[in-house]
């Protein structure tokens, strides 16, 4: 066998400290020092011959690109070793334990997605309680996975924004200003920004980041509504108020429920959004890759889910 140039246990620390990347926050999520775990990364460093981290006074820790080839390289190692680990015996212990785990997604994707295919997915796997917090498409949500409170999210993000090293890009889905057919009649598509003006909009709450951050790309576009008739942070509201006619608002073709899209259209293309995926754990338990494959096919797999392009290759 060859000595390896790390122990289990320094492994188990980076992997942590890549999903918190904080020292601070995988010390407490492994019990440890915080000064522990800047050491057991210093010497997996020295005994590597390479830097994993990028250290910088005030900031989080980011992985260099040694330190993500090495992550890569972890997760096959993991792999391997939790196939070998499956030649055990399984006994009554093994069968009868528990684990949760807490999933940040988009109120869109939990509803319309996710939900669905839960009850089978318990059935399947009675050991893994799965926890939700679902909220509306914003750019706060990426920075929601990093604080080590998640140990899986899947959000979308709009597409002009950079993707943080903590996440992967799963999927590029339309996104642009919805609307009842209704507002194209003796008009051709896409309406002009003259004529979107002039139409009744349905916004996020009043003065919020949301409605702020809406307004920033509207003006890009060359937009500025002329008429709010109303606000609301419920996608589904929102969703309701579209297929009844009553205005027009800021979506992302994928989380438009499927039964509306005969009535509710593209009117005029904006930005489009990216599905990405953030994973706290990098494979130390078996459990983790069955809550993955089933998120992933609950959304990647669904017809209903209309992307542009699909990045995990899996699932293109």
């Amino acid at each position: 066998m060859p000595a390896f140039p790390f122990t289990l246990r320094q492994l188990e620390v980076f992997a942590n400290l890549c999903g918190t990347r904080s020292f601070r926050r995988s010390a407490e999520s492994l019990g440890i020092s915080q000064a522990s775990v800047s050491n057991q990364m210093k010497t997996l460093e020295d005994q590597l011959g390479v830097a994993l981290f990028v250290r910088r006074p005030g900031q989080r820790p980011t992985l260099t690109p040694e330190g993500m080839a090495f992550l890569d390289d972890l997760r096959t190692f993991q792999a391997a070793g939790e196939a070998l680990a499956g030649h055990r015996r399984r006994g009554d212990a093994d069968e009868l334990s528990a684990i949760r785990f807490r999933v940040l997604v988009g109120q869109g994707l939990l509803d319309n997605y996710i939900r669905p295919r839960l009850d089978r997915f318990f059935a399947s796997h009675p050991q893994i309680e799965l926890t939700f917090e679902a909220h509306p498409p914003s750019k706060e949500l990426a920075r929601d996975v990093e604080d080590g409170r998640f140990d899986f999210g899947m959000i979308h993000q709009r597409a002009d924004r950079p993707v943080e090293l903590h996440l992967r890009q799963l999927a590029l889905v339309r996104g642009g200003i919805y609307g009842h057919r209704k507002f194209a009649e003796g008009r051709q598509l896409p309406l002009s920004s003259e004529v979107v003006n002039m139409l009744p909009f349905i916004m996020p709450l009043a003065a919020s980041a949301q409605e702020r951050e809406i307004l920033r790309l509207f003006e890009r576009y060359g937009i500025t509504p002329r008429r709010v008739i109303g606000h609301t942070q419920y996608y589904d509201v929102m969703a309701a108020m579209l297929e009844r006619g009553v205005g027009v608002a800021s979506f992302a073709d994928s989380i438009l429920p499927p039964e509306m899209r005969n009535e509710v259209i593209l009117l005029h293309p904006l930005e489009n959004w990216r599905l990405l995926w953030y994973r706290k754990d990098a494979g130390v338990d078996p459990r983790c890759n069955a809550v993955e494959a089933f998120l992933f096919s609950s959304v990647l797999q669904n017809p209903d889910y209309r992307t542009i392009s699909v990045f995990a290759e899996e699932y293109a």
